[in-house]
């Protein structure tokens, strides 16, 4: 055995050996759970891996929010009473009716003499407070969510606003001077330092929203967008995923849903740049089972998410239906699990025909 195989079987084993005990924290969604994690065929597993920094952006309206709910909702299923999680929603923005949708309330108000998150500051103390709380010796893991980072102040923005009133009480001009990157200055020095390792360590992901904002003179070729957080986040973060809105559904001339599609920009595996479309009912949450029939049959166009005529016949075990009567066909007989096997089988069939096959570069001619 050279050198190189014995390396790569031992580092296959100790892969195994992780595999075992590590934990990945479901997005609610089998497709999302394929495009962020790679999935177990890669090396892998179904959704987000803790220790992770996760962050989902896109423009107002790609319904970031109601991702965040379904993963909560997700893993408390999963995981019952050993998952802990914490929702903050910094700008107040979230009226998803969680009790309804789920059946319990997930944005609890501040306990009493529970400090406010207002600075990036704030954020530091009450995310590592909440960590704290969690005993992976117990089995717990959890994730803490911040809805968004662009809501986030900075102690030194906050002993701005105070200044630029006093100044203006004085009647006199006030210079911002070079403040203006107080947040992501804190971000980058102080806060991302050594908090993946604590993430692991907790068994928990932390989970941003961010929201994407056009990009001030970017030119003819530069990015057309931008996010807040500056560098630090962008370097620290292990998966980020962009939604964008494709499609709404109506009903009575009311639209009752959306198709967004979502994108891993970034990803630590093999298979970055996926994508895949999310159903979000806005009376039921994130459709995983519609979208995996969509993909296993390709119902939907790719370029602008549209549900194509060939949904009106499909065929499941040699029985011809159409879409919607097969989504009813398989919620009534139990088949869900089924229906999860042959997507993931089709994900992997399609991974597979892609790789570049070749002998290795490094191996020694004979």
């Amino acid at each position: 055995m050279t050198d190189l195989n014995r390396i790569r079987k031992v580092t296959l084993a100790k892969r195994e050996r992780e595999k075992e005990t590590t934990i990945y924290l479901s997005t609610g969604h089998t497709l999302l759970d394929l495009v962020t994690g790679a999935g177990e065929a890669a090396g892998y597993g179904m959704g987000i891996l803790v220790g992770s920094v996760y962050r989902d952006h896109g423009p107002s309206g790609s319904a970031k929010s109601f991702k965040a709910t379904e993963l909560i909702a997700a893993n408390k299923h999963i995981y019952k009473d050993k998952f802990k999680y914490k929702y903050r929603d910094i700008e107040n923005g979230n009226t998803i009716d969680t009790v309804t949708l789920y059946g319990f309330e997930m944005i609890a108000p501040l306990n009493k003499g529970e400090r406010p998150v207002i600075t990036a500051e704030d954020w530091d103390y009450d995310l590592n407070k909440w960590l704290d709380t969690i005993r992976p010796e117990d089995g717990e893991c959890g994730v803490y969510i911040l809805d968004s980072l662009d809501s986030l102040s900075s102690n030194d923005t906050e002993g701005r606003k105070e200044d630029r009133r006093k100044a203006y009480d004085r009647d006199k001009e006030f210079s911002d001077g070079t403040y203006g990157m107080g947040q992501a200055k804190f971000l980058s020095q102080e806060f991302f330092r050594g908090l993946t390792a604590k993430l692991k360590e907790k068994n928990a992901v932390l989970y941003i929203i961010s929201q994407e904002r056009e990009a001030v003179n970017s030119g003819l070729y530069g990015p057309k967008w931008t996010v807040g957080g500056g560098k630090a986040v962008s370097f620290y973060e292990s998966v980020r995923v962009r939604s964008i809105l494709k499609q709404k559904e109506e009903r009575e001339g009311r639209v009752v849903s959306v198709i967004m599609q979502v994108t891993a920009e970034k990803v630590r595996n093999p298979r970055p740049f996926r994508s895949c479309f999310v159903t979000i009912h806005f009376t039921y949450g994130l459709d995983s089972l519609s979208d995996e029939i969509d993909f296993l049959y390709d119902l939907r166009s790719d370029k602008t998410g549209e549900l194509l005529k060939r949904a009106n016949a499909v065929e499941w075990d040699g029985e011809t239906m159409t879409r919607d009567e097969l989504i009813s066909y398989i919620g009534e007989n139990k088949l869900k699990k089924e229906l999860k096997k042959r997507v993931i089988d089709k994900w992997n069939a399609i991974e597979e025909s892609i790789a570049i096959k070749r002998p290795n570069k490094f191996e020694d001619e004979e």
